[in-house]
């Protein structure tokens, strides 16, 4: 009895360890809430921006399962994706609407390396639950063209490869610029994959950057404006909806009716600490330990 007792006492020090993975800060009360919580309040939205870290495994936990805690009061509800282009959205149609098998998909969707482990859970939710899922951002190609080549490289695509960019691009010299600039030249002092000497066109990579934004902002809003108008839960990188830029900025200047939040991952580097700076970008904050490096 006294052994059953010791193991008890052992069991329940070690929880809270696993409770404190992550914190979640409503920036609007300036407090710490529970994540049903969170997804109680992002009920009063129209879309909702979930920023991550592509390799942090406590985000995606978070994902699957705010998703389930959103559905429950949402049936109304799209998905919409970062890691899928729109010029597959015909096979993640047909695999959704079990027309095609799962081998089948992955061999003809180019999905991330970290498919399986991460976004597979979102997908199937979404067909065991037939939600209308959005391969939402522009075929890597093409951006890649105009990092490499400018604005000008769309001019020689096809009316046909054109439907998979945004009509309209936008390329602001704005905040989002000065940060984005300032995260590549960051990650270029602590990468070793650039050779020495190569020169970057920030502009070019920029414009490339924002016509991603441009896409994912007019596919979600393709989808979103379809009657009766859903709630749409976009997964992207955290750059791209960070403090309402990007593709967050982008959707609301197509239609600045709509309610948009924003979930931001904050990293902390010994206890989950925020600055009032903090509370500026997005309508909740999730804390996590500085154990990654942040990713576009």
């Amino acid at each position: 009895m006294k052994k059953n007792i010791i193991v008890a006492v052992l069991i329940l020090s070690i929880l809270p360890i696993f409770c404190q993975e992550y914190k979640i800060i409503d920036t609007k009360m300036n407090k710490e809430i529970e994540l049903k919580e969170m997804a109680e309040r992002l009920g009063e939205f129209d879309v909702i921006f979930f920023g991550e870290y592509h390799g942090n495994k406590i985000l995606h936990s978070l994902e699957i399962e705010l998703l389930k805690m959103f559905y429950l009061n949402n049936k109304n509800l799209i998905i919409s994706l970062e890691m899928f282009e729109r010029d597959v959205q015909p096979v993640l149609d047909k695999y959704l609407s079990n027309e095609i098998s799962e081998t089948d998909f992955l061999a003809e969707s180019r999905p991330w390396s970290n498919y399986e482990t991460d976004y597979k859970p979102l997908i199937e939710f979404a067909k065991e639950n037939e939600l209308t899922v959005v391969a939402a951002n522009i075929p890597r190609r093409y951006a890649s063209m105009i990092s490499k080549q400018g604005m000008n490289a769309l001019d020689s695509l096809s009316q046909e490869e054109k439907k998979f960019v945004a009509r309209k691009h936008k390329v602001f010299d704005d905040e989002y610029k000065e940060r984005f600039i300032r995260t590549m030249q960051s990650n270029m002092k602590h990468s070793n994959k650039m050779p020495s000497g190569m020169m970057m066109n920030f502009d070019q990579i920029y414009a490339a950057q924002c016509i991603k934004d441009d896409t994912m902002a007019e596919s979600i809003l393709k989808y979103q404006r379809i009657p009766p108008r859903s709630k749409v839960i976009h997964f992207n990188g955290d750059f791209h909806s960070r403090k309402h830029l990007g593709t967050a900025q982008k959707i609301q200047i197509l239609e600045p009716i709509l309610k948009v939040a924003v979930i931001a991952p904050i990293l902390c580097e010994d206890e989950f600490t925020w600055k009032d700076e903090d509370l500026l970008e997005g309508e909740f904050l999730i804390l996590l330990k500085d154990e990654i490096s942040e990713e576009e």
